[in-house]
Formats: C-alpha cells, structure tokens, sequence
C-alpha cells in the first residue's frame, strides 16, 4: 500500500544545512537550519534509468535564492518527493517560503509531494535484525544495498558536512583544501538520495 502511493515520476531529495549562533545572512534566525546543497535522484518511469542533478553554493553570498530557483526548475510539479525523516525537508522548505515569498506557493506545493521512505522501517512493516532496532539511513543501507557505505567516504556524516563547508565557503579557514571538501560535499549527499533508491528497489522487491 505504500508504494502504490508513489506516484512517477520520483525524486529522492536531501539537503545539507548551514546552522550558526549569530546568522550570516540578513532575515535568518539563531541556529536556523538554511539550506546550502541539495542531491536530486529522478526516477522518470519504472523502467527509466535513474539520473541525478544537485546544487552546492560555492560562494559566501546568501545560498537560499539560487538554491531555491535550481530546485524548482529540477524538481517539477508532478511526482512524489521521496526524503528520508520528512521533518527535516519539509521544515527548510517552509522556511524557504518564508524567506522567499514569490516562491511559497511552489515550495508549499513540493511539501505536499513528500513521502518520507523511513516510514516502513520506523514503523516495523521492514525489519531487519541487523539494523539493531534503528530506522537511520546509515543503519538500513548497509544491510539492503551492502555494496555501498559511507565508510568509504571523506565526509561521513551532516554534521561535518555541515562544519567543512562554512569552514570552506563562508570563513575562508580552508582555502587550500576547498575544492576537495566542495567534491567530498557532492559525493556525501549524492550518496544520501542514491541510498534511497537503492533502498526503493529493494522495498520492490520484497
């Protein structure tokens, strides 16, 4: 019943965020969560080969326009938007209304799209003891797509994600190493939505 659902074509959808004490950017809050990356997997039909568009700022100016302008001309208007925890997601989404007026009725409309794919894990419908009772992506991926990891990645996880790229674009603590942690960012968030499909196929299986 859950992947009748899902209506084509489909995309996988992450985020990676920028968070700090005192705001870099006029009209953003202490400690918000604003959006600097996002990796787009496309699903077109059933029988379609999966490909894959994504943004990254790599700049100091403010991401949250030129972010949200690529989305919506990569995201479409029709189709499910398949994330990973939808409370996350959906929140920068409303925030980018928020802070982008013109652009809320068409990031109001990709929420109404959402359809968290941890839903079946967290709910005990897919159970696996190896996940050791966690619905985490990092803890389902490598028991039904063991061929891929994040061990075999430079940056593993949001949080340092999150601290190498204001290191690299907004402070300018890490001009030297830069273009590898922009490419490490890529590869790390191009993992998060392609785990999704892999995890997706695997739910078709079943």
């Amino acid at each position: 019943e859950f992947l009748s659902s899902l209506q084509y074509p489909l995309y996988f959808f992450d985020y990676e965020t920028l968070m700090s004490l005192v705001p870099y950017f006029d009209g953003q809050k202490t400690y918000q969560q604003v959006p600097f990356q996002y990796s787009l997997h496309i699903l077109d039909s059933p029988d379609a080969e999966v490909r894959h568009v994504e943004y990254l700022h790599r700049d100091g100016s403010n991401p949250v326009r030129p972010l949200a302008e690529k989305l919506l001309a990569d995201i479409g208007t029709t189709g499910s938007v398949l994330v990973w925890y939808e409370g996350f997601e959906k929140a920068r989404n409303t925030e980018l209304a928020t802070m982008l007026p013109e652009y809320a009725d068409a990031m109001m409309e990709i929420n109404n799209r959402v359809v968290d794919l941890m839903v079946p894990f967290a709910q005990g419908w897919y159970v696996d003891k190896a996940f050791k009772g966690s619905a985490s992506i990092k803890a389902v991926l490598p028991v039904l797509a063991p061929g891929l990891s994040y061990k075999d990645l430079d940056i593993q996880e949001g949080g340092s994600a999150q601290r190498l790229w204001m290191e690299a674009v907004l402070d300018g603590k890490r001009d030297s190493e830069k273009e590898q942690i922009l490419s490490d960012l890529i590869e790390y968030c191009k993992l998060d939505t392609f785990a999704m499909v892999e995890i997706y196929k695997k739910l078709l299986s079943v």
